[in-house]
C-alpha cells in the first residue's frame, strides 16, 4: 500500500475519483488493485463489454474516513479535493452506517449516474499539469470536450471504443464553435434571468444537438450535404473506408459540434422566435410552410442555403416541438407549466443514441445477433402491426359456405382476399423497409420476397415517400 503523503498526486479539476486513484497508484509505481484494497468495498465495480477490468468512466463514493485516507495518500488536503472532484461532497450520504471494521468504506458507481457524462481528459495537458502521462477521466459535457491547445475533442470515457481522442488539426470548424459556445451559454443565462425561469445552457445544448443528431441520420438522403461527409472522412484520419457506419457512430459528437453551437445560437434568437411567428401565421392560424422565413434563416446560419427544400423543419420531431410550444406559448393555447408550452423539453424517444448503444447496434448486426424490437422504431412496428391486424380482420369475415347467389357470393370473396392481398403487401413491404434500415442487405431481402432487388428497391421508396405523405414519418435508410 502507498505509504500516506510520501508523494504529491494533485488533482484535475473535474475529474473522477477513481481517475485520481489510478494516477496515485501510477506514481507510487504499484498496481491499481494493490491500492484499492486500502479501503472496504461495499458493491462490485460496474464493468461493461469492451473493457477489460473496471470501466474507465467509473465513480468512487468514498465516506468521510475514506475521503480522510485518500487525501493523504495524494497529499492534498480534503478542501483541495473537494473543489477538484465533482463527487466529494456527496460521497459520504451514500453510506448510511460506519464500518462494522472500522475500516474506510468505498461505494462504486457509474460516472453518469453520480454526476454526469465523463470523457478521457487530454493526456498532454495531464502531463504538463501533473508529470504524468497515464489516462485521466474528468467529467464533460458535450461542449467541454475540445482541447484547444492540443486540437483534440476528447472522446466518452464508457463508449467501448478504444480511442482517447480525435484529431482535429484538419477541423478547425470544431475548435471554431467551442470559442463560439460561451457567449451562446451567456445569451442563455441572460434570457433565463429576464424570465426568472428561462432555460438553463445546458438545456438549449441538448435540444439543438437532438436536432442536428435527427439531420445527421436524415443527410445521408441530402444529396446537396457535403459538409458533414468531407468532415467525417477528416476526423477519421483521412478515410472512413469499409468502417464507415462505425466511424459515423464514434465521430458523431465532434462532426456536429459546429451545426449544434449554431442552432443553439439561432434559437435563443428573439428574432428566430419572431419568424417563426410569422411563418405560423400569427394570430390567423395556417399551416407551416415548408420553406418558409424560418427554414431559409435556419438555412443561411448553418451554412445550408439549400436546407428548406430538403424538408427539414419538418423532418425533425424535436424542432418541429420547439417552434409548437413557441407559438402555442404567443397564442395562450394550453396552461403555463404544460409540457406543451416548454420548448426546450426533449421526449425519451427523441434524445439522440448515444456512441456505446451505437457501436453496440453495430457488432449486434456484424454478429447477427440484433433483435427486430431493438432496431425498428416504434412507429414503423405499430404501422407493420395495424397492416397485419387488417388483413387479419378481413379474412377471418370470409365465409366459404355463403348461400348468396353465386355472382354476389364470388365478389364479395374476391373483394375480401383483394384487399387482405393488398394490406399483407404493404406489410410486407413495410417489413423489407424497417430491415432494410436496419441494415439488411437489399439482395438478401430480394431473396427472401422473391422481388427483383430493383423493383424491391423502389416499393421501399414509394413506402417511405407514402409514410412521409400520410402519417409525417420518414424512416431513413441504413441508420445506426
Amino acid at each position: 500500500m502507498a505509504q500516506a503523503g510520501v508523494l504529491r498526486v494533485a488533482a484535475l479539476p473535474a475529474e473522477t475519483a477513481w481517475s485520481l486513484m489510478g494516477r496515485i497508484a501510477a506514481r507510487y509505481a504499484i498496481p491499481v488493485a494493490e491500492l484499492r484494497a486500502s479501503w472496504q468495498w461495499r458493491n462490485t465495480p460496474p464493468r461493461s463489454p469492451g473493457f477489460s477490468g473496471v470501466r474507465p468512466d467509473a465513480e468512487v463514493l468514498l465516506d468521510t474516513a475514506g475521503q480522510d485516507l485518500l487525501a493523504a495518500m495524494c497529499g492534498a488536503g480534503p478542501h483541495s479535493l473537494a473543489g477538484a472532484l465533482p463527487t466529494w461532497t456527496i460521497g459520504p450520504t451514500a453510506f448510511t452506517e460506519p464500518s462494522p471494521e472500522g475500516r474506510p468504506q468505498a461505494r462504486w458507481q457509474v460516472g453518469a449516474t453520480a454526476h454526469g457524462p465523463v470523457a478521457f481528459a487530454c493526456r498532454l495537458c495531464t502531463a504538463g499539469r501533473t508529470g504524468q502521462t497515464v489516462a485521466a477521466m474528468r467529467y464533460r459535457k458535450g461542449w467541454q470536450r475540445v482541447c484547444p491547445r492540443h486540437q483534440r475533442w476528447m472522446l466518452g470515457a464508457g463508449d467501448g471504443h478504444g480511442l482517447e481522442y480525435l484529431d482535429l488539426t484538419g477541423s478547425p470548424d470544431v475548435t471554431a464553435a467551442q470559442r463560439r459556445w460561451p457567449a451562446v451559454a451567456r445569451r442563455a443565462a441572460v434570457a433565463r434571468r429576464a424570465a426568472n425561469a428561462g432555460v438553463a445552457p445546458g438545456a438549449v445544448f441538448a435540444l439543438a444537438h437532438a436536432v442536428v443528431c435527427q439531420w445527421w441520420d436524415l443527410a445521408l438522403e441530402w444529396q446537396e450535404e457535403r459538409i458533414w461527409p468531407t468532415r467525417l472522412h477528416q476526423l477519421a484520419g483521412g478515410d472512413a473506408g469499409g468502417r464507415l457506419w462505425w466511424w459515423r457512430a464514434v465521430a458523431r459528437e465532434p462532426a456536429v459540434f459546429p451545426e449544434t453551437v449554431a442552432l443553439a445560437e439561432a434559437l435563443l434568437d428573439p428574432a428566430v422566435a419572431q419568424m417563426v411567428w410569422r411563418d405560423s401565421g400569427a394570430e390567423r392560424v395556417r399551416p407551416f410552410p415548408l420553406d418558409g422565413e424560418f427554414g431559409r434563416e435556419l438555412g443561411r446560419r448553418l451554412g445550408r442555403p439549400w436546407l428548406a427544400h430538403v424538408d427539414a423543419v419538418p423532418d425533425s420531431s424535436v424542432l418541429n416541438r420547439w417552434w409548437g410550444a413557441i407559438v402555442r406559448r404567443r397564442r395562450e393555447v394550453g396552461q403555463p407549466g404544460d409540457r406543451t408550452w416548454d420548448p426546450w423539453w426533449i421526449p425519451r424517444e427523441d434524445q439522440p443514441a448515444s456512441v456505446a448503444l451505437q457501436l453496440w447496434t453495430l457488432a449486434q448486426r456484424a454478429e447477427g445477433t440484433a433483435t427486430w424490437r431493438a432496431t425498428v422504431p416504434r412507429p414503423e412496428r405499430a404501422w407493420i402491426n395495424e397492416k397485419i391486424r387488417e388483413a387479419v380482420e378481413l379474412l377471418t369475415v370470409l365465409d366459404v359456405h355463403d348461400t348468396a347467389p353465386l355472382a354476389d357470393a364470388t365478389r364479395n370473396l374476391l373483394d375480401s382476399l383483394g384487399q387482405s392481398i393488398d394490406a399483407l403487401d404493404r406489410a410486407v413491404i413495410a417489413v423489407t423497409s424497417a430491415a432494410h434500415s436496419a441494415g439488411v442487405p437489399l439482395d438478401h431481402l430480394a431473396a427472401w420476397t422473391r422481388v427483383p432487388a430493383e423493383d424491391l428497391q423502389c416499393d421501399i421508396d414509394d413506402h417511405r415517400a407514402d409514410l412521409e405523405d400520410q402519417y409525417g414519418y420518414r424512416p431513413g435508410p441504413g441508420r445506426v
